[in-house]
């Protein structure tokens, strides 16, 4: 396995030697090539492949035809430090995330951003009408010195397959994004520990005049708990959710306005199919926001949301504790729209889940969420970002958990066939009510290069670190793999 690694380093940094050097003088923010198809100044180039407005859509809203909104990653997910195994999420969501986070008067993330991938093999696509489908899979093996994720986890060989399915409308007016992603890791030495994920999730925009805009909303998601949380050791193993949402955004002056509602329906069951109840429960949420529409580099929001909690049993534990909750939720922060080279959201605020049972302390904590992109050449990429989330429970004398999760990840394109990328993460994950804390540190490297325009060449490496304030939950795991991915 190491020769195969070492000989594709090799062969792909022979040949984006050439190109990088041809292109080192040039890939700086701001140095202007006026025959690069690039250039933000270009209109021409910029008519050529579609990036310029659309005169029908008010001015509030973002435009980039580019990234499929069903695929914006939500909080601090990129590499899977939010409390669930879950595969690494592409480069691109983050770039979605901060597009799609405010009405502003145009998109966030600037269409010349460099999005991570190799632009050798862009997929084409398979039109389908005023559809553009777009399937991708990725086939791959490897080892891994921690098969099960967990502290009495064992080393093996694994493989991977990772569909990767993506429908984008071309309407003029309106847009329909749908997006389905899966990740199936087999461990033949070890069957036990063979692990899937799966995301699907559907948007829908629709402009009903130039001052106002409708947006829904709907996804699933399947993974398992980390091996080592307290949930995990519990009983509980896989996690479903079923989320919607439907919200409305309306220009007022130097105002826009939004409201939205929003349902997440979580279910929990244990390796043989049996539901753990005790943990199942929707969530419901009334929220409005304020953003400035003001056009300016800097643009401040306020939000604030009613929330609402249900759990499917009402006595859930041994001590029949009544874990349903009202609460709200108050953020505000900054919009950063630097044209180019940086972009995004930062925000901050209070939660607070105030819970029936008079026995169980209010669940509550500070809220910190970020989305930012930093562009400073035309062929590097700077992502960060930040997540919180307040997760259910039904250990006794708990009242649930506060998960804080950030990442930092970059991408650098040698050529348009050779790209690497590397990050890491860190999630930080407290009970209250009882003294349970968990922390998670994450690793990533990676390499892609083009063979053709169908097929790429791809190298990974991860390392995870999970440490409990639990006796026998710490585990650690590095996993090294390379395959192939083909898109059309």
């Amino acid at each position: 396995m190491r020769g195969i690694l070492l000989l594709i380093i090799c062969s792909a940094f022979l040949q984006a030697v050439p190109a990088a050097a041809q292109t080192a003088a040039s890939d700086l923010r701001g140095a202007g090539d006026p025959d690069d198809p690039l250039a933000a100044d270009n209109a021409e180039a910029a008519v050529a492949q579609g990036q310029t407005r659309n005169p029908t859509q008010a001015d509030i809203y973002p435009l980039r035809g580019t990234i499929n909104s069903a695929e914006a990653e939500t909080g601090s997910s990129g590499l899977g430090t939010n409390g669930r195994a879950q595969a690494i999420r592409p480069f691109s969501d983050r770039l979605a995330a901060v597009d799609r986070a405010v009405p502003l008067s145009e998109a966030l993330v600037d269409a010349t951003v460099f999005d991570g991938d190799t632009s050798f093999d862009a997929a084409d696509g398979i039109r389908l009408g005023s559809f553009t489908l777009t399937p991708q899979l990725t086939v791959s093996s490897g080892w891994t010195d921690n098969t099960s994720g967990s502290a009495n986890g064992t080393s093996g060989g694994l493989y991977n397959l990772s569909p990767d399915v993506s429908l984008t409308s071309g309407w003029s007016r309106h847009q329909l994004d749908m997006s389905f992603r899966g990740s199936y890791t087999g461990y033949p030495e070890s069957p036990d520990d063979n692990d899937t994920s799966v995301s699907a999730a559907a948007n829908l925009r629709l402009d009903i005049s130039e001052a106002t805009q409708m947006n829904g909303g709907l996804g699933y998601t399947y993974s398992r708990e980390e091996d080592g949380s307290a949930e995990s050791s519990s009983g509980t193993d896989h996690v479903q959710t079923i989320s919607a949402s439907l919200g409305a955004t309306r220009a007022i002056g130097l105002v826009a306005a939004t409201a939205s509602f929003d349902a997440d329906r979580n279910t929990y069951t244990t390796d043989g199919g049996s539901s753990e109840s005790g943990r199942d429960n929707t969530l419901y949420s009334a929220n409005l926001r304020l953003d400035g529409n003001t056009g300016s580099v800097l643009s401040p929001f306020v939000e604030g949301s009613l929330l609402l909690r249900r759990y499917d049993q009402s006595c859930s534990d041994s001590l029949c504790e009544k874990r349903d909750a009202n609460g709200y939720q108050l953020r505000g922060g900054l919009t950063v729209a630097s044209g180019p080279k940086i972009s995004g959201e930062v925000g901050a605020g209070w939660r607070i889940e105030d819970i029936e049972d008079s026995r169980l302390e209010n669940l509550s904590g500070l809220v910190v969420d970020a989305s930012l992109v930093w562009s400073p050449s035309r062929l590097t990429t700077v992502t960060a970002g930040a997540g919180t989330s307040f997760e259910a429970t039904d250990i006794d004398g708990a009242s649930g958990s506060i998960i804080y999760s950030g990442d930092v990840r970059l991408a650098h394109a040698f050529s348009d066939r050779f790209v690497a990328e590397t990050g890491f993460g860190y999630s930080y994950r407290t009970y209250q009510g009882v003294s349970i804390e968990e922390n998670t540190l994450s690793g990533f490297g990676g390499l892609t290069f083009a063979l053709t325009r169908n097929v790429a060449l791809t190298a990974d490496y991860t390392h995870s670190r999970f440490d409990s304030s639990q006796a026998d939950s710490d585990y650690s795991e590095n996993a090294v793999e390379a395959g192939l991915r083909f898109r059309h």
